[in-house]
This record gives structure tokens, C-alpha cells and sequence, in this order.
């Protein structure tokens, strides 16, 4: 087998043509003198060739060491040149974070996360995708995206996942709906017969509420958007069920009204990847920040990683 070219021993030389000494090439590739000569004696034996003349007043270059510097400057500029690119891609790549979440953590969660990354890592350009808890863990599985985040109790069992905080979903109804005048949790005879105003299939917010309820809902409403739901609750559509983060406002001021029950609404938020992708260095600064910036009712202990 051809052996390989040294590099190292062509910066050598051509630091050799250009100064005119190997001391001092020696000293402008950072090795001593003793070293720059077994480097050359290596070269030389393994090519058979002889690339330099040593006498007393010190080391020249033979005819064909000049030629082979020659050589050498066109290899390394391309060398050099390409080690440029791989390093301004590395970098590109390092910069570019994707990240899918579903809504409730992209709306109020995610925007802090990536704020304190930004602080850390201003470098880093996110790339957010709101869709769906299900369309999350489909974005993960496609490489769409680096990350996920997710607010469904059920975790995909192919995904590797963190747990990294927890939400509380509220029932909530307008002012004039006869559950906002109770004073004890609604019967769930009474939350079976509601028509509700829900987010679609799919969604973290509608599988915790269906695992919590333990039945099929009556729909009045369905839509993928937190805002619209919130609205047609205020509107009178039916009780709605949302993140309590999302309507701490509207709770604030009255118009709407936080209801009483007995159901976990407790939910958890989790991080989720490709286990046998490795997580560029912003994903694991994020999944830090999260870990440590979102309250949880239970300890954040790592899952499958």
C-alpha cells in the first residue's frame, strides 16, 4: 500500500524553502531541531528520495526538494482551504438549532428557554415548529428537527426522553355557567354530561384530559388553537379545558372561572429525541435550561437517555 503524505513534514519543508534554514523552520512549526531533521530523514527513507543537503553552514534544499515544494504549497492551500470550509460548516451546523413543541410549551415555556440559550449561546439560530404533541414525536422520528417537546402523559416508546417539568391543565367556564357558583368539585356524572370545548386529537392538552376523564367527551368545540378555546369559553360554548398558564389573565380579571374537580390534570413535559442521534451541544445547553427553569411537581429524574 502507497503510504500516505505527511503534511506536517511538507509544512515543514516548504517553511525550509521559504526561510532557508531548519532552525529556524523548525522553530515556525513549533519543534526543535533534532525533530525536524528525523522528520526529514523519515520522509526521505520513505519516499526515497533526498530532499535536503546537510553541511556545515546548515540544510538546503536538493532539486528535487525544491520541486516537492512546489507541490507541496498547491496540496496545502487545498488542505488549508478545506479545513476552512469543514470549520465554517461545523460552525453552521453547531448555530442551527430545530425544535418542534406543542403548544402550550411553545407559547409559554419555550420563548424563556430559548431566551437563556441566547444569553448563553448567542451564536445559536432556533428554529421553532408548533405543531401537536403526535406531530412533535413525527418530526422527531423524520429528523425534521433536533428536539421535541411534549405535553402528553403517553411517551413515545421508540424516543429516547427527559422528563423536564410538569403543567396543570384548568376546566374553565364563563361567569354565567352554572358550575362558576359551586363551592364543591363537579360529580363526574355531571363532567361526562357537558359539551366541552376541547383541542383536537392528538394534542397533550386532549389525551390528559380524556386519560383524567376516563371516557369519551361530548365535544362542543374542537380547535387547535389555545386562543380560539379560550375565546369560545368566554363566549359560552362550553367548559373548556386548557393550560392554566394560558388563561392566568382571563382568571385574573373574572371572565372566566376556574372550576372544581376531582381529575388529575397534572401533565407532564417532556423532551424527547432520536436515541441514536447525538444531540448537538445547543440541545443539551436547552434541555439544561429546561430542566432547571421549569417547576415540577414531582422530581425531574432522567428517563431513557
Amino acid at each position: 500500500m502507497t503510504p500516505d503524505l505527511d503534511l506536517e513534514t511538507l509544512r515543514l519543508l516548504v517553511a525550509l524553502g521559504e526561510l532557508g534554514s531548519l532552525s529556524a523552520a523548525a522553530q515556525s512549526r513549533e519543534v526543535s531541531q533534532p525533530a525536524a531533521s528525523a522528520r526529514l530523514r523519515a520522509f526521505e527513507a520513505r519516499w526515497r528520495v533526498t530532499v535536503a543537503e546537510r553541511s556545515p553552514r546548515g540544510t538546503t534544499l536538493t532539486t528535487d526538494g525544491l520541486a516537492i515544494v512546489t507541490w507541496a504549497r498547491g496540496v496545502l492551500h487545498e488542505v488549508d482551504l478545506m479545513r476552512s470550509a469543514l470549520t465554517a460548516m461545523s460552525q453552521e451546523r453547531h448555530a442551527e438549532l430545530d425544535v418542534a413543541a406543542s403548544l402550550t410549551i411553545a407559547e409559554f415555556i419555550l420563548p424563556r428557554w430559548l431566551g437563556e440559550l441566547r444569553h448563553v449561546s448567542p451564536d445559536v439560530r432556533p428554529r421553532l415548529h408548533v405543531v401537536n404533541s403526535e406531530r412533535v414525536a413525527d418530526l422527531v422520528r423524520s429528523r425534521t428537527v433536533d428536539v421535541g417537546f411534549i405535553e402528553s402523559a403517553a411517551v413515545p416508546r421508540d424516543l429516547a426522553h427527559r422528563l423536564v417539568g410538569s403543567d396543570q391543565l384548568a376546566v374553565v367556564v364563563e361567569p354565567r355557567h352554572a358550575w362558576a357558583r359551586r363551592s364543591t368539585p363537579v360529580p363526574h356524572a355531571a363532567l361526562r354530561d357537558e359539551a366541552w370545548v376541547l383541542r383536537e386529537p392528538g394534542s397533550g392538552t386532549r389525551s390528559t384530559f380524556e386519560r383524567a376523564l376516563r371516557l369519551e367527551p361530548r365535544l362542543a368545540m374542537e380547535a387547535d388553537s389555545t386562543t380560539a378555546l379560550v375565546g369560545a369559553a368566554r363566549a359560552g360554548v362550553g367548559a373548556a379545558v386548557v393550560s392554566r398558564r394560558a388563561v392566568v389573565a382571563e382568571l385574573e380579571t373574572g371572565r372566566l372561572v376556574e372550576v372544581e374537580t376531582d381529575l388529575d390534570l397534572w401533565r407532564p413535559l417532556t423532551a424527547i429525541w432520536l436515541a441514536d442521534r447525538r444531540l448537538p451541544d445547543s440541545v443539551d445547553a436547552l434541555l439544561r435550561i429546561a430542566r432547571s427553569g421549569t417547576t415540577t411537581r414531582v422530581h425531574a429524574a432522567p428517563t431513557r437517555e
